[in-house]
């Protein structure tokens, strides 16, 4: 279930200068390669913010600059971001101009994302009311994107049911050698579990091997346990011991039981998938491996970590 809010209408986006072109052609070229700047897929927050001041300075279209901040937060699926930009994007929606459009096709996407960080902001708030109005309206205004939107909702939905559940850390399990353990055991004291559900069946799951140990050794002087988690149906000791040989790896490697109780109480629909656990059970992410919103989880045990540099 990996996020989907790199939005498609974003991916054949034509960057243009067409309206209020600077008086000359250096300058506009100059303009046209801060606007291409802008809307890189590398540009961090840090460089976005200071383009954008050099994008207002060059004579770049505003209404260019708040699309490209808009693009930013939904690639990086950064909700405080976008609830910080909305007041911008909503003066965008009342008086968006098609001619001089970056990225964005028609007032009806920008209105349809207006609508969807209202939902997001109701989400931070735990406001389900609030969500429900502005993703449906959201996604009334564009269909196209309903999948970014459906999966919004789906999110709000497994965070809701998550909030109220407790997962028994004590309950039996194995490694892959064979050995008896449970969550407990694996926890050891330190501050929270990040458990990495994954089948050898599984190529995504399989490609982020090299990141699951990145993050185990990362996250360990934060006190921080990453184990791996096999849901294999059949051999799956002997499956997840070879695999675990043959990369290496150096964290605890654990086998579901076969009844699937972690699957079953986490709503594990599809893997790879990642759950940190505080060391009381409570669910503090499950999601995607490569979510963003695990770095934000992971923060708030620790202010100090960081996203390891890809």
């Amino acid at each position: 279930m990996k996020p989907a809010l790199c939005v498609f209408l974003f991916c054949c986006a034509q960057l243009s200068l067409q309206a209020q072109a600077p008086a000359t052609q250096e300058a506009a070229a100059d303009a046209q390669a801060l606007v291409k700047r802008l809307f890189a897929q590398d540009t961090t927050e840090e460089d976005l913010q200071k383009l954008a001041k050099e994008a207002n300075k060059a004579g770049v279209l505003r209404q260019q600059i708040i699309e490209a901040k808009l693009v930013w937060g939904l690639r990086h699926q950064n909700t405080p971001f976008l609830v910080k930009i909305l007041p911008e994007v909503e003066i965008l929606a009342g008086s968006f101009d098609p001619a001089g459009a970056a990225a964005l096709p028609n007032v009806e996407a920008i209105q349809s994302f207006v609508a969807y960080i209202k939902a997001l902001k109701a989400g931070e708030a735990k406001d389900a009311a609030g969500f429900k109005a502005n993703i449906l309206e959201a996604i009334w205004l564009s269909p196209q994107q309903a999948p970014v939107f459906i999966q919004a909702m789906e999110k709000f939905r497994l965070e809701a049911k998550m909030a109220a559940l407790v997962i028994d850390l004590k309950a039996p399990l194995t490694t892959s050698e064979g050995e008896a353990t449970t969550l407990h055991d694996v926890l050891g004291g330190k501050k929270a579990l990040l458990l990495d559900f994954w089948a050898s069946w599984c190529g995504p799951c399989m490609n982020l091997m090299p990141a699951l140990k990145t993050k185990a050794a990362a996250l360990a002087s934060h006190g921080v346990v990453v184990a791996a988690v096999n849901k294999d149906d059949e051999n799956a000791e002997a499956t997840a011991e070879r695999i675990r040989q043959e990369q290496n790896a150096k964290l605890p490697w654990l086998i579901e039981p076969a009844e699937r109780p972690y699957t079953k109480a986490l709503d594990i629909a599809t893997i790879p998938r990642m759950v940190l656990l505080s060391p009381e059970g409570k669910v503090l992410f499950n999601g995607h491996p490569e979510d963003p919103a695990l770095w934000v989880a992971l923060k708030k045990l620790d202010a100090t970590i960081e996203a390891p540099a890809h």
